[in-house]
């Protein structure tokens, strides 16, 4: 009997048939659960790239972190990254929530298990090659393909394999479910310390032993363990980091994310190491190296797909370019393409008209004349689409400016809020347990302390997406030319200082160590002194 894919979110009718789930401590409604051999079953998170509904608009981000540690392999470099499945809320592509365990490697290759399961059996799959995660990858591709009915949103050609460099990364560092600022920091956003997101290397953590998936917190995306317990290795391979870019050689296999092995400073996001894909005459196998599987598709299905997105790819970069309220379009690449095609109706009627010489200089002539008159029209019309395009990325660079300079006044007020609660509470505690009385005034102090910490948080975490936006967008220059041409109005508005102190911030971001917590203690800390 063929299963039915169970997936909550999609709308239609799921279940699966037959199924004994597999370890799963903490079930969410939004899983998709797909079948294993044996009667067992596999659960998968969906990771969104993007809203849009053009499949071209795919998510671009930085991967990597500053890293003096390992800037050959760490450093940042851009990376563009697209889900091939689609549903209303925009595309994704699926990912394990858990690292495939010993029972799952050997059930997808058809080896059910006889007794009892054992705690042995449910750890992660490890001493496994590059070629034996492969391998199994392609034996539950074929599962899938063979024993699935799947739904029209699933009617492409779904395969399984090791996740791509990026799909990891992106997923590691929490995706589309967390602010930029959080996402380009050394660790995706924790509530709490490592050692509750993470196996590591310490006594406070896995003291040197492989563990269960799925026992501490998972990251924003509800995926578990994409640090540390295991490496996890990556479909394609190494490639050294060159400056803002991968390097064009190609290594060995990529690891992922660090293992219990590993030490808790070493664990981040953008941890990547290379690997031989033999050693010794032997296919390379280690002891904390395991996977974690992707479902995905093709890019394209069949010919008439092929056709739709080469008409979307054509007219990306197309669009309109519109001037004041009530001006006239200007679409100059459609304008381009009918002097082109003009152009060549031209020597096509050319060609084949007999035409004497005169006649054929006096069409040419006339021609050019034409032509050099239209491209004039084309360039005035092309400069005045990039002025105007300026004009809108200086107001929008002017209003980046003064949303920065107001964020950066408001930490200082509500820092100097905080302060004074705090220090009302702490006057107010030694009077509580003096006379209880005071203490209702104790308490309404704490409490006040409390809600100026929380808003101060929620400020500092807008500052740091505004720059981190900022600093992705435009070029840094543009900011202090901006500064002087308003420098003048805003003399006396109470709020230049703050202006300048962000430029300051926008200057040295590049510089800052990428941790979130720090950074926003920091920037709060400096706009206050900036009050002073």
């Amino acid at each position: 009997m063929k299963f039915l894919l169970y997936v909550v979110l999609l709308g239609f009718s799921c279940e699966v048939l037959s199924a004994v789930p597999s370890e799963d401590p903490h079930p969410q409604a939004d899983d998709v659960i797909l079948p294993l051999p044996c009667n067992d079953v596999m659960v998968f998170r969906k990771i969104r790239t993007a809203s849009a509904k053009e499949r071209f608009k795919d998510a671009r981000f930085t991967s990597g972190i500053r890293s003096s540690e390992s800037p050959f392999a760490q450093d940042p470099s851009l990376s563009f990254v697209q889900g091939g499945f689609k549903d209303q809320d925009g595309y994704y592509y699926l990912m394990g929530k858990y690292e495939v365990s010993a029972v799952q490697h050997l059930e997808i290759q058809g080896k059910c298990p006889t007794g009892k399961i054992s705690v042995k059996d449910k750890l992660p799959a490890v001493s496994l090659s590059w070629f034996d995660a492969m391998q199994s990858a392609r034996e539950y591709s074929l599962f899938l393909q063979q024993n699935v009915e799947v739904s029209k949103l699933f009617s492409r050609q779904i395969f399984a394999r090791l996740p791509s460099d990026a799909q990891w990364e992106f997923a590691a560092r929490g995706g589309l479910k967390v602010s930029r600022l959080e996402f380009e920091g050394k660790l995706p956003p924790m509530d709490g310390e490592l050692a509750e997101y993470a196996w590591y290397q310490g006594p406070q953590s896995a003291a040197g032993h492989l563990n269960l998936p799925g026992r501490l917190k998972p990251n924003p995306l509800g995926l578990y363990d994409m640090l540390g317990n295991v490496q996890e290795m990556i479909f394609e391979p190494f490639h050294a980091v060159r400056t803002g870019r991968l390097h064009g050689q190609s290594g060995g296999f990529c690891v992922r994310g660090g293992s219990y092995l590993t030490n808790k400073d070493s664990v981040t996001s953008a941890l990547r190491i290379e690997k031989p894909y033999f050693l010794k005459g032997n296919e390379l196998q280690a002891k904390d190296t395991g996977y974690r599987l992707v479902i995905d598709t093709v890019v394209a299905k069949d010919g008439s797909e092929v056709k739709e997105l080469n008409a979307e790819l054509a007219s990306l970069g197309t669009a309109d370019t519109t001037g004041k309220a009530g001006g006239e379009s200007k679409n100059t690449v459609a304008r381009l393409d009918g002097i082109i095609k003009e152009q060549q109706n031209n020597a096509k009627k050319l060609s084949d008209e007999k035409n004497s010489l005169e006649k054929i200089n006096s069409t040419l002539s006339k021609s050019n004349q034409e032509l050099s008159l239209q491209l004039q029209q084309l360039r005035d019309e092309m400069v005045t689409a990039n002025s105007e395009r300026d004009e809108m990325r200086d107001v929008a660079v002017a209003a980046n400016l003064r949303l920065g300079g107001f964020l950066c006044r408001s930490m200082s007020d509500e820092l100097s809020t905080k302060l004074y609660f705090e220090k009302t509470a702490e006057v107010l505690k030694d009077r509580c347990d003096k006379n209880s009385a005071m203490c209702p005034s104790f308490k309404a102090a704490e409490k006040s302390a409390e809600n100026s910490k929380k808003a101060l948080s929620m400020l500092s975490s807008y500052y740091g997406d505004t720059l981190s936006e900022a600093v992705a967008t435009y070029d840094l220059k543009l900011f202090d030319k901006s500064l002087r041409d308003t420098k003048p109005q805003l003399e006396h508005s109470g709020v230049l200082a703050f202006i300048e102190k962000y430029v300051t911030h926008l200057k040295s971001y590049a510089q800052r160590p990428q941790d979130p917590e720090k950074n926003r203690k920091f920037w709060s800390g400096e706009c206050h002194v900036g009050k002073k």
